[in-house]
Formats: structure tokens, sequence, C-alpha cells
């Protein structure tokens, strides 16, 4: 039966730190609070492990080893559960996370989930963490490669959003973990189901195939590293994936560990520089519609546009097209940092690859060209029209410039 007490993992740590309080003392104070009883000797062993702890981080500041870190976590894993958790944050929060790695693989359940939790944490305050490897041999015979179920992933929305299906046979049928991804704020969203194989099937005839929406098979290593990549893109930007992402990684496992090529990469481009020069023609595929520029950025070209729209320095409609080219061809380039370049350069390939699995091979191949030419600059039509579609309207019903009775233009 599980210990029922009120004491916190911090207010052990704290009793454990303070250098006034003998080890009998630690030992009531926690009874008191509903621990079961201790032996001073555990709670001196406790403090021993702190002071190692505290000896290791310093030493790995200055560059030198530290205590074994095996011989460590086979001291933590003996203590009482509750000085054993405590141990574990500490270890956390003196980043040895080697000795981590030795508990997360504990026997003890409780240990091994908490010491991937300090594992997660390190990872999210940007430290470089090794990932955990299977433990044992596999409880299932693997299925045939062809009887594996497929993963899949949506298209990617005007803010780099998009959904991941990452699956693994199981006993009684289907693995799957459902992840909403975005390329910017890392995991937004994150479900582990267990399905038959007939539901699995009847779930993947309802996954998205609208107008706006599509789906694509991709395959499995991709799928995890398109999730891993997110994990990495928000620990960078400074977001949190939610609490269940800790329990969908002990079904994700490690990503792979060199990133596989997007499938998109694999599509045939006979004629790369039309394609290119076709970028604009994007943005009347459905997929394409939304994408639009931030909002700050949008908002300033929209007032542009709006000068251009109401100026009398322009005669007719062509002037002020040509002028709303040239605005966005500047708007283009000061959106178009090299970050963001790469950034929609990833984007893109994605999408070529769902829009060759919707049969739509021409603006696949275009997405694919696109891509590379952002590479090098953002001089495409592409990057232009990414500004303008939205807006075009806004020029083209502009009202005429007023006039004088006299012909002229006023100033």
């Amino acid at each position: 039966m599980a210990e029922r007490h009120n004491l916190t993992v911090d207010e052990c740590l704290a009793l454990l730190k303070d250098a006034s309080l003998r080890p009998e003392s630690i030992a009531e104070e926690m009874e008191c609070a509903g621990v079961l009883r201790l032996q001073p000797a555990h709670v001196q062993a406790a403090r021993d492990i702190l002071a190692k702890l505290q000896t290791a981080a310093v030493a790995q500041t200055a560059g030198l080893g530290g205590p074994d870190a095996r011989a460590l976590a086979a001291e933590i894993s003996a203590l009482p559960e509750m000085l054993a958790l405590a141990m574990v944050h500490a270890a956390g929060r003196a980043a040895r996370q080697e000795v981590l790695h030795e508990l997360a693989t504990s026997p003890s359940r409780t240990l091994a989930k908490e010491s991937k939790r300090e594992l997660q944490k390190l990872k999210q305050r940007g430290v470089q963490v090794q990932e955990i490897p299977p433990q044992g041999e596999p409880v299932l015979k693997p299925l045939p490669e062809g009887e594996a179920p497929s993963c899949y992933a949506s298209s990617i929305d005007a803010y780099g959003e998009r959904a991941v299906w990452w699956t693994r046979p199981a006993r009684q049928g289907v693995e799957v973990v459902q992840v909403i991804i975005s390329d910017l704020k890392g995991i937004l969203a994150v479900d582990a189901l267990a399905l038959s194989r007939r539901s699995w099937r009847e779930f993947v005839k309802r996954l998205p195939r609208q107008s706006v929406v599509a789906t694509a098979e991709i395959p499995k290593d991709h799928a995890r590293q398109l999730i891993a990549d997110a994990e990495a893109a928000g620990a960078r930007n400074g977001f949190s994936p939610p609490p269940a992402y800790a329990d969908a990684l002990l079904l994700l496992g490690p990503a792979p560990p060199t990133p596989p090529p997007s499938p998109g990469l694999a599509l045939d481009l006979p004629d790369e520089l039309a394609h290119q020069l076709a970028g604009a023609a994007l943005f009347e595929d459905p997929l394409f519609m939304a994408w639009i520029p931030a909002e700050d950025d949008l908002r300033r070209f929209a007032l542009r546009v709006d000068e251009i729209a109401t100026s009398q320095l322009f005669i007719d409609a062509a002037q002020r097209q040509q002028a709303l080219e040239r605005a966005a061809a500047d708007a283009a380039v000061a959106y178009f940092t090299p970050q963001r370049r790469a950034l929609y350069a990833r984007r893109l390939v994605e999408m070529a690859h769902v829009l060759a699995g919707e049969k739509r091979l021409d603006a696949a191949r275009t997405a694919l060209a696109v891509s590379r030419a952002l590479e090098r600059d953002a001089a495409n039509s592409f990057c232009r029209a990414l500004f303008t579609h939205s807006l075009q309207g806004r020029v083209e019903k502009a009202p005429p410039p007023e006039q004088s009775p006299s012909g002229l233009v006023t100033p």
C-alpha cells in the first residue's frame, strides 16, 4: 500500500539541508508529517549522498570527475522511498544526469518515473540529455514490415502547426501517439491511444482529408524525428511540453540517431526554374490559402497597401499594381531573414510530400522548387505573394483619385 503523508519532496530536502537539525530530529519531523518512522542512519545516509551530489556538481564545473554515478544511484535506491525521491530531485537540481540515467532503469517504478521526469526538466532547461536506451528484450515479437501500422502527418497551417500520428504494433492492436506540434512553440498537445486493429483502420479513415487540411502517410522514423525537432524548437524558444509528453516518451522511445531525410525530398523535379517562377501560384491551392506572414508584419504591409490605394501619385491601376509589387518585394526581403528562409524551406518540403500524396504533383514540385530557392534568398514570387495574396483586392477596389474641374490632379 502506498504511503500516505503530507510532506513534500522540497520540504524533505529542506529538512536534510538544515545543519542545525540532528538526524533523530529530522526522522521525528517526518514521522509527524505522516511518513513511516525512519532510522536516523537512513537520514544520515541521505545527507551523505547530498554532500556527494554537491561535490559532483563542483567537480563537473571544474571539468573534473566526481563520485561514481552507478555507486551513487545504488546508494539512493537503498534509501526508504521518501528519502530516495528527495535524492532524485537533488540529482536533477545538481544536473547529475548520469545518476538519473542509472536510476531511470531502477526496478522501482516510482524512482524510475521520477528520474525520467527530472531528465525531461533538464532538457527543458537546455541541457543536452542522452536518450535512455530501451531496456530488456522486447515483450512482443514485431509484426512483419508489411503488417506494421503506418504513421501519418497532416498539412501545415499558417502558424507552422500540424498533427503527427506515430504508431507501433501492440499485443491487442496498435499503440498511437497523437501529437500536435509547432515548429516554433514545440509540443502543443499529446495523447496516447491503444486501439484494436479494426479501430485503427476506422481511425485512419477519419483522418482529415478536406480541401484545406490533408493527411499523408510518412515513414515511422520521420514521424519520430518531427516530434523530436518540435520538442527541440520549443525548448529553444522557451516553451515547455504538456505534462502528458513525459509519459508519451515511454512509448516513443529515442529519436533516430541520424535524422532521416524528409520524404518530400524524394520528389522528382524535372524543371526546377519554371516551378520556382510559379511559386505565387501555390496560394491558389486550398492548403496554402491561409498562409500569411506574422501578424505585425502583415499589419505594416496592409498600411502600406492602403497608402498605395489612396495615393494620388498613381494615375491608374497599372501604376498601383507596380507600386504594390515593389512594396511586396521590400516587405519580403525584410521578413525573410536567413532563419525564416530556413523555416519556410522546411515547411515547403513537408508540404511537397503532402501534396504529392494528394496527387497534386504540379503544386508539390513547385513547393519543393521554392524551398530550394529559399536557400539562396527571398527574391521569388512565393515570398512576395505571401504578403499580397490576401490583400490584392484592397488595391484593385480603390476609388479613383478626385480630380479638379480642369481635369488636373489636385495636390
